[in-house]
């Protein structure tokens, strides 16, 4: 007779596998559980994106880590089914929010010249909370702990909300320019510099009955439709293969523990290598590359399955999740960088709930490998061969100062705005 592995898991240990018999013919339900958290993402990317553009990137952020502390504890003491999935999609609905709000607020703080380096650091600690949550769960083997202590970590984390400034610039976007200055200020004498940023910076006050920017106000033009499709569709494609790479880490030859562990430790070179990669050939010829790599080692996978080199395939896969991680991040920086100030983080929003749309569906794909072996592996590569090949119809955002509103994002970027 043979079990599969989740089955064997559902026997040992105390996951919500065995407390509900997730197994065998209620194996989708299990699935379920992460296309809801997904399905969260893409919601609360679609409405809390705009929220931060209304009422500011700091106090967004702080909304946000409150709500996942609250509905991930409450995930981690339901006793019904329902309720926890339902709790799952709030926790992928504020962590959405939560991030989209981190980026955004880093771009608009640092100049040109940091942008680089400072996004990559802030998407680069996703490895090293995969690591350490594959470690606690390899020692404490109990679901419940596990989903109490993420909660429990997150809130000395609300203590930010008195130590991060607001955004200059989406100040600066809703005519609040004495905090602004007081802000610019603030960074200025933290930066060791004494000279005043109402000296130093010129402020271009925007006119009191400007009609307020929605992301809907980029229908119609053309040129910015089609870097917005191109960019939606390398989200999904990310988005999908991110998180199906991760979801198949027990498919690649290692135990659960080892494979979540080995696909956390395989994005930390990623960080130092995305970095070099958008710095000396530039956002797009970074991100197009990287996923065409990720697209060729996840093909590989199958290729190899049945033959001499099948060992070669949990290197494949490592490499492919290497690249896809390192994709994501540069997708993260160079879509913030395309976007313009008014929308950014609803703009953001859009994108990463097609990332969302790519995350929902990974688990089924991932799923279909337990039918045809190694299939999910060709799916992901070809994804990511597709999404590879269109980046190179993006514009290259390195070094070009950020739009302030849509009209900008239609200026050719090698001429200077007339902005801070």
């Amino acid at each position: 007779m043979v079990i599969c592995w989740k089955c064997m898991l559902s026997i040992i240990e105390n996951t919500i596998l065995k407390e509900w018999n997730l197994v065998c013919d209620r194996n989708w339900m299990s699935k379920s559980t992460m296309s809801s958290l997904m399905f969260g993402f893409l919601v609360g990317a679609l409405v809390l994106g705009n929220l931060s553009d209304r009422i500011g990137r700091k106090t967004n952020m702080t909304f946000n880590l409150l709500g996942v502390i609250f509905f991930n504890s409450i995930s981690s003491i339901t006793t019904e089914f329902s309720v926890y999935i339902l709790s799952r999609f709030f926790v992928g609905f504020f962590v959405s929010g939560k991030i989209l709000s981190i980026v955004v607020l880093m771009s608009e703080l640092v100049g040109a010249s940091y942008r680089g380096i400072y996004g990559i650091l802030i998407t680069g600690a996703y490895p090293f909370g995969i690591v350490f949550l594959a470690f606690v769960a390899n020692h404490v083997r109990d679901w419940r702990t596990i989903t109490a202590l993420t909660s429990v970590m997150g809130l000395p984390f609300l203590a930010y909300h008195w130590y991060l400034v607001e955004s200059p610039r989406w100040l600066l976007n809703t005519n609040r320019n004495e905090e602004a200055k007081l802000i610019l200020d603030h960074l200025a004498n933290g930066n060791n510099n004494g000279e005043s940023p109402k000296q130093s910076f010129t402020v271009k006050q925007r006119p009191s009955d400007s009609v307020k920017e929605y992301v809907w106000h980029l229908y119609g033009k053309d040129k910015i439709m089609k870097i917005m499709a191109v960019l939606a569709f390398n989200w999904f494609v990310n988005g999908a293969t991110y998180y199906g790479l991760t979801l198949a880490s027990g498919d690649i030859g290692t135990d659960l523990y080892s494979g979540v562990a080995l696909s956390g430790f395989v994005e930390m070179p990623a960080i130092f290598l995305s970095y070099m990669a958008i710095e000396k050939i530039g956002r797009r010829l970074a991100l197009c590359l990287s996923m065409l790599i990720s697209g060729v080692s996840c093909v590989l996978i199958q290729m190899l399955q049945g033959t001499s080199l099948a060992h070669l395939g949990i290197s494949c896969a490592l490499l492919g999740k290497l690249c896809i991680a390192g994709s994501f991040k540069i997708a993260y920086i160079m879509s913030s960088e395309i976007l313009a100030t008014s929308i950014r983080n609803s703009g953001m929003g859009v994108l990463s709930a097609a990332a969302r749309v790519g995350s929902m569906l990974s688990p089924f794909i991932v799923m279909a490998g337990e039918t045809y072996s190694g299939i999910q592996f060709t799916v992901f590569g070809i994804l990511s061969l597709t999404g590879g090949t269109l980046s190179l119809l993006l514009p290259e955002t390195k070094g070009k100062p950020l739009a302030e509103n849509v009209s900008e994002m239609l200026v050719d970027k090698s001429k200077k705005i007339d902005t801070i």
